[in-house]
């Protein structure tokens, strides 16, 4: 089964996530910052990562801008998921950063979410 990542720093969202996708039969690794985000994203090589903005030290734009950068993780899908509200700009802005897929305001329902990587696992 397919491997993801999440970046979070909101543990009740993310064990909820992790529980749901785990029960699907995805392989779910957790990390609560950017820092930590990115050795993971390296040793790990996910197939998708769920990525917040609003964290700790490296905000979620600086990690998605590393990933994009790095030669082993340029190419790893990358769902921007947040709480914080952001416009039509803001989320332009995210979207055309070449590894990040789609912006997605929390609370998001699991199925949507699950949908979610289902399209972009199979393209």
């Amino acid at each position: 089964m397919p491997a993801i990542l999440m970046i979070d720093d909101d543990t009740e969202f993310s064990g909820l996530v992790s529980r749901h996708f785990t029960g699907l039969g995805y392989k779910v690794a957790l990390a609560s910052d950017g820092a930590e985000g990115l050795k993971m994203a390296v040793g790990l090589r996910p197939d998708i990562i769920f990525l917040d903005i609003a964290m700790p030290g490296m905000n979620g734009i600086e990690v998605l801008r590393e990933l994009h950068s790095g030669d082993e993780t340029s190419d790893i899908p990358v769902l921007i998921i947040s709480g914080k509200y952001f416009d039509k700009g803001m989320s332009d802005l995210f979207t055309q950063e070449a590894n990040c897929r789609e912006f997605i305001a929390k609370p998001v329902a699991l199925a949507i979410l699950q949908q979610k990587v289902e399209t972009h696992l199979k393209k």
